[in-house]
C-alpha cells in the first residue's frame, strides 16, 4: 500500500508513531479525587497569553472529567515515571492515589514530574474524534531530570543536556 489508499488504520498509527514525543499526564479534581490520564498531545499555543492546548479521545472513559472541567494541569513525566504513564493510559485507571499527587496553586499534579503547568480552561472545540482542550497557564514549575519519551509504540528517554 502506498499510503494514499485507504487502509485499517495501523499504517496511520505506524506513520504518526515515527514521531517522537513526550509524555504528560493531565489531572484535574473531580469532588475529593483527583482524576488523571496520559496524553502526548501537549502543545504550546502562545506565549503571551500563555496558551496549550491538549487533544483528548472522545471515546476515552474519562471524556466527562476532563471536558466538563473548569481547571487542569498537565504534567511532564521524567524518565522514571514510565509506571504512571502506563497506568494512566489504560481505560478504568481513572483515579490518582494521593501519593502521586502534590499541589501547584490549588490544582493537583504529577508529583516529581519534570514540569507541571496550572491551566485554567480557556477553550474546548470538538474536532474529527478529539475534543481540543486550550488552558491558559496561571502556575508553573520545572525542575532538572531526563524525559520520559514515546516513539513507535515504546517508552524512551531524552538526556537532559549536561549544561544545565
Amino acid at each position: 500500500m502506498d499510503g494514499g489508499e485507504m487502509d485499517d488504520g495501523r499504517a496511520y498509527r505506524r506513520a504518526l508513531g515515527t514521531f517522537a514525543t513526550g509524555v504528560c499526564v493531565v489531572t484535574t479534581k473531580v469532588g475529593d479525587q483527583v482524576a488523571a490520564i496520559t496524553i502526548n498531545s501537549f502543545t504550546s499555543v502562545s506565549l503571551a497569553p500563555r496558551l496549550v492546548l491538549w487533544c483528548l479521545d472522545d471515546r476515552s472513559d474519562r471524556y466527562r472529567f476532563f471536558a466538563e472541567a473548569d481547571q487542569f494541569a498537565i504534567s511532564v513525566l521524567g524518565a522514571d515515571q514510565e509506571p504512571l504513564s502506563s497506568r494512566f493510559a489504560r481505560s478504568g485507571a481513572f483515579w490518582a492515589d494521593l501519593t502521586d499527587i502534590t499541589d501547584l496553586t490549588g490544582v493537583p499534579v504529577i508529583a516529581g514530574g519534570l514540569a507541571a503547568l496550572a491551566c485554567r480552561t480557556a477553550e474546548r472545540r470538538t474536532i474529527g474524534d478529539h475534543l481540543v482542550v486550550v488552558g491558559e497557564v496561571f502556575a508553573h514549575q520545572a525542575q532538572l531530570g531526563d524525559g520520559l519519551t514515546y516513539f513507535r509504540g515504546r517508552y524512551g528517554l531524552a538526556p537532559s543536556p549536561p549544561d544545565l
